[in-house]
């Protein structure tokens, strides 16, 4: 406990760009000018975001309550610490005010928007020190036996065994010819998912114990994390972290920078990036990386998100239900004005994630978004699950776990992003024009099934607003890429178009007619 924490006086300052540097540094010079010879200090820490994306953020707390103040800027920062400083607490303006504990060990989210579903993997984020680094009680085979027992499955786009159990990956790279090396892959391109990137900025040492573990379980020495060029002060902690693994342990953490673009963050196509390659493309398969990654080295490549479970499982595997079908939690970012990334249990409905009415007064359900949805399109709420490449439902009742996510067509890449009537983009025909735009302008261009259908399909949904729906030839494009694409990219790029034409072709026909029944369109 600090001396700060002693009193019930500390500031924490949580961010993860520059901008929050200016930040910290006046809210330090605001408690050094304030500080009384005989009382305790106020401590100033330097945390990452708790979950939400409206940094800066400040939380100053004195005995047991805590004043949350979003978007702060350096002057706003002084201002606090001057009342905490004058004996109050600096409740006007706060986004929250939460009572708690004395002492918590994570971030007091209240019944606010970062209240939805558990605190499990992201529990100390925007509370504790960011570069803590905690070795891990279980190493080695036992490690494996213990993900192989729990059948611990890989999370998010970039991810080798994205949505597949962790230990066979493991078990090929342990037995291939070579020496092994682990790759944290923390680009995070994805738009509407922020997991990774969060993990990264306020518990990276989560993530890299779980690449501590994973290299025990197949003897790996070297660990590479590979970061967006362009964040400067993610980078930093990581770096920190990985000094405190190399005086801990035997292994060495590299950290390199690469373009945070979509197709980088495939598995295989930032393995091309770290050799240098001009061209990044993703690799044929097989082999797959774990028999022939990093140099031709046998490599595990996982997300932060994953190396996170990892390590979450190996400190307490009694938490996790192995006869689930995906056993643990997920992150799931919630795109919209509250922006934010909360944790889900996988047997929990995604609804849970939906704290706040997100749907003005509409909220999504299975039944009632079956009404009415006849040749005469409908316009009621809906969302795209999955990320970027996410699917498109009426029906958030929906375990968050990958198999059931999967069996209903939507993604899980861990984010959900609803749209009402009459928003910006709310009508499901141009939500699923902009992603297959995305495909056709990010896709690497090595396989005829992402690199042309991808062109094709888009054409082809221009088309309707010129009153040609040809329904029979989108089917044929989205299964055509969904089955044959060379990596994930093509297959997932697939998905908002099957969704839309499975669940909305009622609203394509209708705008093939003229109309758009969301009243999005101007036709």
């Amino acid at each position: 406990m600090t001396t700060a924490d002693a009193a019930g006086t500390t500031v924490r300052v949580a961010f993860d760009g520059p901008d929050g540097r200016a930040v910290l540094e006046a809210a330090r010079r605001a408690a050094d000018a304030a500080a009384d010879p005989e009382g305790p200090p106020i401590e100033t820490l330097a945390v990452g975001s708790p979950g939400t994306v409206h940094l800066p953020l400040v939380a100053v707390t004195r005995e047991g309550r805590t004043a949350v103040h979003r978007s702060v800027d350096p002057n706003d920062a002084a201002g606090l610490v001057s009342i905490l400083a004058d004996g109050g607490l600096p409740v006007d303006g706060a986004t929250a005010v939460v009572d708690h504990d004395p002492a918590p060990d994570d971030f007091p989210v209240g019944d606010g928007p970062l209240s939805a579903g558990t605190r499990r993997t992201l529990r100390g984020a925007g509370w504790t020190d960011p570069t803590t680094f905690e070795s891990p009680a279980t190493l080695g085979a036992g490690a494996l036996d213990t993900v192989s027992e729990i059948g611990l499955r890989g999370r998010g786009w970039g991810d080798a065994r994205q949505d597949e159990p962790l230990a066979e990956g493991w078990r090929d790279a342990r037995d291939a010819d070579g020496d092994p090396v682990v790759v944290i892959n923390g680009l995070d391109a994805d738009p509407k998912a922020d997991g990774d990137r969060l993990l990264l900025g306020s518990l990276p040492g989560r993530a890299v114990a779980g690449a501590v573990v994973a290299a025990s379980a197949v003897d790996a020495e070297d660990i590479v994390a590979v970061l967006p060029e362009d964040d400067p002060v993610v980078a930093e902690r990581v770096r920190t972290v990985g000094d405190r693994v190399a005086a801990e342990t035997d292994l060495t953490v590299e950290v390199v920078g690469a373009d945070g673009d979509y197709m980088t963050a495939e598995h295989t196509a930032v393995l091309e990036s770290v050799e240098g390659n001009d061209r990044i493309e993703a690799r044929r398969r097989p082999p797959g990386p774990e028999t022939w990654g990093l140099f031709e080295r046998p490599t595990l490549v996982h997300t932060p998100r994953t190396l996170a479970a990892v390590e979450r499982a190996v400190a307490d595997p009694e938490r996790l239900d192995a006869d689930a079908a995906d056993p643990g939690t997920r992150l799931v970012t919630v795109v919209g004005p509250e922006r934010r990334t909360v944790e889900l249990p996988t047997d929990a409905s995604l609804s849970r994630a939906l704290v706040e009415d997100e749907f003005g007064g509409e909220p999504i359900d299975g039944d009632e978004g079956a009404e009415g949805t006849g040749e005469t399109g409908s316009s009621e709420a809906f969302a795209c699950v999955g990320g970027q490449f996410g699917g498109l439902t009426r029906d958030l009742d929906t375990p968050a776990s990958a198999p059931a996510l999967r069996g209903v067509g939507l993604g899980t890449n861990g984010s959900i992003e609803p749209f009402v009537e009459g928003s910006e983009g709310g009508c499901p025909v141009v939500v699923a024009g902009r992603r297959m735009r995305v495909a056709r302008e990010e896709n690497c261009g090595r396989c005829v099934p992402c690199r042309t259908g991808s062109v094709r399909a888009h054409e082809l949904l221009r088309e309707v607003y010129a009153g040609a729906f040809a329904e029979s030839r989108l089917r044929e494009l989205a299964r055509t890429m969904g089955r044959t694409s060379l990596c994930g990219f093509g297959a997932d790029a697939a998905r908002p178009l099957a969704t839309a034409l499975d669940e909305f072709a009622a609203d394509l026909r209708a705008h093939a007619d003229g109309r758009c029944p969301a009243g999005v369109c101007d036709l």
